[in-house]
């Protein structure tokens, strides 16, 4: 999964360089960077109550050590960092890949970008969303080399300063001119003790599916905590435009506990597209937080037939293609669902979504608009998780919808 990560970063920034020709000059330009990567086992709820403690510890892995700073980088590129974010984000609208006009100036002097090229919407610290929505957990002048020593020691974050409510937490990793986030999974809560009308609602789902076929249904899932009698929404766009032209699939559903699930049932206008997915969770007292997906959903055509194709073998999730068929029926693609706790100072509860069901990368950008020339999954269909022959044709079908997108440097993301 990490080398996979890591080619589709590279890929991403051949494609930014040759995009930008005077970027295109620096020799690190296709150099792949090195994310943040976060521990597998990391909770879909993380609470932090500081009635109990407000300076909490991280942990972070790297894939690689990445040291080698080449002469046309700025002194002390290839560093990580980490920020905080007081709201979430879908993979269609990347974050800004600069945090400050001084990092423009850098990197300007050093030639590796030209400031006239960057706009307030390329900054954190002047973007019209995020200038009052981000909060440095490590200080710039504090950015760490990506070694094995310095991820061993993981950081610490005081949140004494900060207004209590749900947060998402951000590795970025500085190489200009392609500096890339890595977004660290579930979100973060951020409380003075109990009382859960004193702070806004938090939520987090942890699917990472990539794709669908139009007649399943994706059952979202994740975490959340939130004030009895409240409620979520759920949100559907097509991407590729100007903007996300959002639609309700489910409004007003009552929440019940700590698990957040949300059945998704593709509408006719989503088959072969690209689909950003979003759910809304609202308190009594009117406050909202939106919590987004890993990644976007391709949605694939299929056969039209929910139940099965013969030979006991599930049709869910299914691929045309597969050698054999077995007797089991195949897998729930719903997933499990699984929670465990800490102690204080920190309370964590884990919601664990689905098995992927795709690749590991973010999806971007816009799908194809015909389907002419897409399989469906007519036939005996097998378990997803199957034949690594049926994982290269979805491969090929995904590539095939992906062809046509809108150009986003947005790497993949832990």
């Amino acid at each position: 999964m990490r080398s996979a990560r890591l080619r589709i970063l590279g890929l991403s920034a051949v494609a930014a360089a040759l995009l930008t020709p005077t970027l295109a000059r620096a020799a690190n330009g296709i150099h792949e960077r090195t994310p943040v990567q976060w521990p597998d086992e990391t909770a879909c709820m993380t609470v932090i109550d500081r009635s109990q403690g407000a300076v909490v510890h991280f942990p972070y892995e790297i894939p690689a050590e990445d040291t080698m700073v080449t002469a046309d980088e700025v002194a002390d590129s290839r560093r990580h960092q980490f920020v905080a974010f007081c709201r979430n984000h879908t993979p269609q609208e990347p974050l800004p890949v600069w945090l400050s006009w001084k990092d423009v100036d850098i990197a300007d002097a050093a030639g590796i970008s030209e400031k006239a090229d960057a706009t307030d919407q390329d900054v954190l610290e002047t973007h019209d969303i995020y200038k009052d929505c981000f909060f440095r957990v490590t200080e710039d002048d504090e950015r760490r080399p990506i070694t094995f020593a310095e991820a061993d020691k993981g950081f610490e974050w005081d949140t004494s300063a900060l207004a209590p409510g749900p947060y998402i937490l951000q590795g970025y990793t500085w190489e200009p001119a392609f500096n890339i986030w890595s977004k660290r999974p579930g979100v973060i809560h951020v409380v003075d003790g109990p009382d859960l009308s004193a702070v806004a609602p938090a939520a987090a789902i942890m699917n990472t599916d990539d794709f669908m076929f139009g007649e399943d249904t994706l059952m979202l899932q994740g975490c959340v905590r939130t004030m009895p009698g409240s409620t979520m929404s759920g949100f559907w766009a097509v991407t590729g435009g100007d903007g996300l032209e959002w639609h309700a699939f489910a409004e007003g559903v009552p929440i019940d506990g700590e698990a957040l699930e949300l059945p998704f049932k593709p509408p006719p206008e989503a088959l072969v597209e690209t689909v950003a997915l979003r759910i809304d969770v609202t308190d009594p007292m009117q406050r909202t937080f939106s919590a987004f997906p890993r990644s976007l959903v391709v949605v694939l055509p299929g056969s039209g037939d929910t139940t099965t194709t013969g030979g006991g073998c599930s049709d869910t999730n299914a691929f045309i293609g597969n050698e054999s068929c077995g007797d089991d029926g195949g897998s729930d693609d719903t997933g499990s669902v699984s929670s465990s706790s800490g102690e204080a100072p920190i309370d964590t509860s884990a919601t664990g979504g689905p098995a992927s069901t795709g690749s590991t990368g973010d999806t971007t950008g816009d799908a194809a608009t015909t389907s002419e020339e897409l399989p469906t999954r007519d036939g005996c269909g097998c378990d997803s998780g199957g034949s690594a022959g049926s994982w290269a044709w979805a491969g090929l079908v995904l590539l095939g919808l992906r062809r046509r997108r809108r150009g986003v440097f947005a790497p993949a993301r832990a």
